[in-house]
């Protein structure tokens, strides 16, 4: 259990430094992911397809294969239109921003070890990273303009949550 509250105070650190970091240098946090996500998307096109002697039925095989080009020519689109696949992350990062909240609101709903301040603390930054997915859903362009600041900002809630996870756990 120490190892656990360890491992989550240091990852919500993590969080959090990487949080400020995005909030201040925007420009270059939007490339990195932008260019992160392309690479991220090629490499797992080719995998998903050089992959295929693991497949066992061939009615997943040609899935398989059409799954892997389309992550393939998603990547390249990412990193041969940089501004195109910047609006393309603003409304990715609103949909991952979404589940990791409602997530959140699961796990603290089941986070019994924690008293009743722990828990509102908790549920403000769920709600604060709900907000903000939202406001990424409903305007995609202005969220692709402040999206290393809505990344920075969430990256520094889900690690104050995990510090607060870290602090609260019972021996």
């Amino acid at each position: 259990m120490k190892n656990s509250r360890i491992f989550d105070m240091l990852l919500g650190l993590a969080f959090v430094v990487i949080g400020i970091m995005a909030v201040n240098r925007p420009a270059t946090t939007l490339g990195f992911l932008v260019f992160f996500f392309g690479v991220l998307a090629i490499v797992r096109g080719i995998t998903a397809i050089v992959g295929l002697g693991a497949m066992t039925g061939q009615s997943s095989r040609g899935f398989r294969i059409v799954l892997g080009v389309f992550d393939i020519i998603i990547g390249v689109m990412f990193l041969s239109n940089m501004i195109r696949g910047a609006l393309f992350l603003g409304v990715m990062f609103a949909v991952w921003f979404l589940m990791e909240s409602i997530g959140h609101l699961f796990l603290t709903a089941r986070f019994n070890q924690s008293k009743g301040f722990m828990k509102i603390i908790i549920l403000l930054f769920d709600i604060l990273c709900m907000i903000l997915a939202v406001m990424l859903l409903f305007n995609p362009i202005i969220a692709t303009l402040t999206l290393p600041k809505l990344v920075g900002f969430s990256a520094m809630s889900f690690g104050f949550v995990l510090i607060i996870h870290g602090f609260s756990h019972q021996e």
